[in-house]
């Protein structure tokens, strides 16, 4: 006898973005069963045939998605076999009736199925059969309550089926119950679970030959590796799924890796997009790069089109038409949006309860918002009213309580929350988010718990309820902070877009927090959120939340310190200075974001591009203005607390400039300060420089290399080193990436210093530094500077003096500082913009001199070394020697 399949349990993948909340999952969750178990039987008995002949009929109208009829006939079955005393039997065909309850959304009659089956089976025997039955009825018992919207239970129910496979050494059985604890994890929000467990299954089929259910298993890890940024990898996987399924004849299979796949090629165009932008760049040539970036997402639209046109699933087709629908809208283009619109009318309408249905609803809902706030978007033959989206999302809501799925529920009415906030109904929203808010469970549901307290807190906020919106908003903060090894590092392109959807709720509670009267323990919370963005800025970065963060009181670090927690704000500047020993001080310059950035870009471009470089007034003119909204306010608090070194925690722009050359209308910063910058004061190693005999690595390119021209004074700038200080060197063809490796593996370097080209981005791979033979990215780097058994502690300090940030990415300080605290150095020195390579020699030479004097900080030997270029006539310009910054430890 046969254990079927429930087919495919499809959940919308419509990836949103804007301010619209996410009340949707967006990727689609596919649990699997066996379909393929047989039980051997020799059937003596005629009215044992007869039954085998009814579950036989039974099995093609399911297939058929003839529920109804296959339910008539397996009760005759069951009926037939317990009046034959085939309690085993019925246990099967038990097994098999909860698979079509599941399809008509009974929850209850399919539970009661499950719990009768497993009665019957605790009276048999126990035997390797009735242990196989056992996990294969806990298989669709797991299916119910992930569909009922229970997704911990659902993984738990999978773990137990998965032990007794593993104890049977059923392959197939165990790979499909890990697949499925890895869709539970997904729908709990936890994708780098779901990719540890997705992985371990992926390696394993790596051997097996081709099946339908490799397809599947390619597919969910194909799905969540796009869901962690792994897009390329992401993109094989996918289109290996799709073969594989094509070659089974398994379209079902085959649509939905189409739609997974869909996604990965949008979100690899959209990347791609965003990575060739460049403010700086001719409008002529900006609009060029959109309409190439607009003809790459006809890919994806394709991989949609052919996922509807060779399902027989109306939920899957829905699907597919629901992800052209937003890929349309989010890319502005008018063609095909009121034809897909009024496609899919019609068919959400007849859609029975589910929660896939209901999903798809607000899915719909979703983009219809989305359409009506694209400004150039012109669709006048298109009915899209707030009443008739009210309407779809009304209906999703009766049928979750139809077929009580709480989260479904939940998601629905933040929703409906959403519209009426949109539409400035405030305390119809209030009411409507208040009641998600009280269902919803931040354990089981942060992903979506997180969004309806920022919700919430954006309508208190508008009805001018502070104390409330700042209490909400901090939940959600709170959530997000316990969810970093999942949420916050989740791909920016699915999912979570982290800009749009977490990003905002940190600034948004600064900005509360940071009212004119602001008391001390509102500046101390504001302090902390400014940090805790940071360090999710960086999980973002790396994709993974591997950072150690532990706080430290500056009092702890340095009492000639003071630390800059700098914050851009849509009309201002907020600056928290904490000085030692001293409350916290708060100050704001009222300026649009946009002016802020634009005298920030003006500041970076009138340094580095060379037909601005010569005008030095005008850098000075933009390089007084950073000043008076960072400095000038507490210039005599400074002076009164005997501050010696400033420490940026800096925002946004603010990473990409050099605070050095900060002009106060006489000097520079680095004239009168040490300075120093950290990605978040948790990040910072409090012990300082050891002062014994340092073990000096260098190596580096002054031949023109990969396309990349040549470094000339490289080659001086080690040998000077090396005769200063004393120094391995490993230069051109030596500084190959084994011989790097080899060689910094062979002894425990405290320095580590790297003269060749690299680039900082905001893109994790992106950010490389070059070898003769390779690019060595941010984790290589890692691997390579701890690979050593002999290192007893973390290099004291790493030296990168050829690098730059890249070009028009407004980001790439996050490049530098992804670089700073991954690689596992105290303390790292790197330039923001390719230098003069003779000035940099020069500049390396005196920072190495007067770090061989045991009374000097880290931070001091790089600012005098500054100082004695700056006061050479030939290179008093900034761009020779306010390009480098040291990141991390200042001591």
């Amino acid at each position: 006898m046969k254990l079927w399949g429930m087919g495919l349990g499809v959940m919308l993948a419509v990836s949103t973005s804007g301010d619209i909340a996410n009340f949707s999952p967006s990727e689609p969750r596919q649990a699997i069963t066996d379909n393929c178990l047989n039980f051997n039987s020799l059937y003596s008995n005629p009215c044992l045939a007869q039954v085998n002949s009814l579950e036989s009929q039974a099995q093609q109208l399911y297939q058929q998605e003839k529920y109804q009829e296959s339910l008539s006939l397996l009760q005759q079955a069951i009926e037939n076999y317990t009046t034959n005393g085939e309690s085993l039997r019925a246990v099967q065909a038990l097994r098999n009736l909860a698979l079509v309850y599941l399809k008509l959304q009974d929850w209850q009659n399919g539970e009661s199925a499950i719990a009768t089956s497993l009665t019957l089976l605790e009276q048999l025997q126990e035997t390797k059969e009735t242990q196989q039955l056992t996990a294969s009825i806990l298989e669709v018992k797991g299916q119910l309550q992930l569909a009922k919207g229970q997704p911990q239970q659902a993984l738990e129910t999978w773990k137990q089926a998965s032990k007794i496979y593993e104890n049977l050494n059923k392959i197939s059985g165990l790979t499909r119950t890990k697949i499925n604890q890895a869709q539970a994890l997904q729908a709990m929000g936890f994708y780098s679970q779901a990719l540890k467990t997705l992985t371990a299954v992926g390696e394993q089929l790596e051997t097996q030959p081709d099946t339908v259910l490799k397809a599947k298993a390619l597919q969910s890890l194909g799905d969540v590796l796009r869901g962690v940024g792994q897009f390329e990898d992401s993109l094989e996987l996918l289109e290996k799924s799709v073969n594989i399924a094509a070659e089974f004849n398994a379209t079902e299979e085959q649509a939905i890796a189409l739609i997974g796949l869909g996604n990965t090629q949008r979100a690899i165009a959209e990347r791609n997009w965003r990575l060739s932008i460049n403010e700086s760049e001719p409008p002529q040539l900006q609009r060029l790069k959109r309409r190439i970036y607009l003809d790459s997402l006809q890919v994806p639209f394709n991989s949609y089109q052919q996922a509807a046109d060779i399902t027989s699933l109306s939920l899957t087709k829905i699907q597919a038409q629901l992800n052209q629908l937003n890929l349309l809208i989010s890319s502005e283009q008018e063609e095909n949006i009121s034809e897909i619109i009024n496609n899919l009318k019609p068919k959400l309408q007849q859609l029975p309860p589910s929660r896939a249905g209901i999903y798809a609803q607000i899915n719909f809902a979703q983009n219809l918002i989305k359409l009506n706030s694209a400004n150039n978007l012109q669709l006048p033959d298109l009915e899209n009213s707030l009443e008739n989206t009210v309407k779809i999302v009304q209906n999703a809501i009766a049928q979750a309580q139809q077929i009580e799925d709480q989260d479904a529920e939940v998601r629905a009415l933040g929703m409906l929350g959403k519209l009426y906030e949109n539409n400035q109904q405030f305390p119809l929203a209030e009411e409507l988010t208040r009641q998600a808010v009280s269902q919803v469970s931040a354990y089981k549901n942060p992903e979506i718990a997180y969004q309806l307290f920022w919700q919430l807190g954006r309508i208190y906020k508008a009805e001018g309820k502070l104390t409330e919106a700042i209490s909400t908003y901090t939940q959600a903060v709170d959530i997000l902070q316990s969810l970093r090894s999942d949420i916050v590092a989740i791909s920016s392109e699915v999912q979570f877009n982290f800009r749009e959807q977490v990003e905002p709720i940190y600034r948004e509670l600064v900005d509360l927090l940071l009212v004119a009267n602001a008391t001390p323990e509102n500046l101390q919370q504001a302090r902390q959120v400014i940090e805790a963005l940071q360090l999710a800025e960086l999980d973002n970065f790396f994709r993974d939340a591997c950072l150690d963060a532990e706080p430290y009181d500056i009092d702890q670090l340095d009492k000639t310190a003071a630390v800059f927690y700098t914050i851009i704000l849509a009309d201002r500047i907020e600056v928290i200075l904490a000085l030692p020993d001293q409350p916290l001080v708060r100050y704001t310059t009222k300026l649009p974001q946009s002016q802020v950035e634009l005298t920030l870009k003006t500041m970076v471009e009138q340094i580095t591009q060379p037909s601005k470089r010569e005008f030095i007034l005008n850098f000075l003119t933009v390089s007084q203005q950073a000043y008076d909204w960072l400095i000038r306010p507490v210039e005599e608090q400074l002076e009164a607390s005997n501050v010696e070194t400033l420490v940026f925690v800096p925002d946004g722009r603010l990473r990409n400039i050099s605070l050095a050359s900060l002009h106060d209308g006489q000097q520079y910063l680095v004239e009168k300060y040490k300075i120093a910058l950290a990605p978040s004061l948790q990040l910072i190693d409090p012990q300082p420089l050891a002062r014994q005999q340092a073990q000096i690595l260098s190596g580096g390119l002054s031949e023109a290399r990969q396309g990349f021209i040549a470094l000339p004074s490289v080659e001086l700038e080690l040998k000077q080193i090396e005769k200063q200080v004393g120094s391995k060197v490993l230069l051109n063809q030596s500084f190959t990436e084994p011989e790097f490796a080899t060689e910094v593996t062979s002894l425990p370097y405290s320095v580590v210093h790297i003269a060749t080209h690299g680039k900082f981005s905001s893109n994790l791979k992106e950010t490389y530094i070059l070898t003769w033979d390779e690019r060595i990215d941010i984790e290589e780097l890692r691997q390579l500077l701890t690979a050593n058994i002999e290192q007893t502690g973390p290099i004291e300090l790493l030296v990168l003096s050829a690098c730059t940030t890249a070009t028009g990415d407004e980001r790439a300080g996050l490049g530098l500082a992804g670089v700073a605290v991954r690689a596992g150095a105290r303390s790292t020195v790197a330039s923001l913009w390719a230098v003069n390579d003779k000035a940099t020699a020069d500049l390396m030479t005196a920072f190495y001199q007067e770090l061989s004097n045991p009374n000097l900080t880290k931070a001091e030997a790089l600012r005098r070394a500054q100082v004695s270029i700056l006061q050479q006539p030939d290179y008093a310009h900034p761009y020779f020697w306010a390009a480098f910054v040291l990141v991390g430890n200042w001591l």
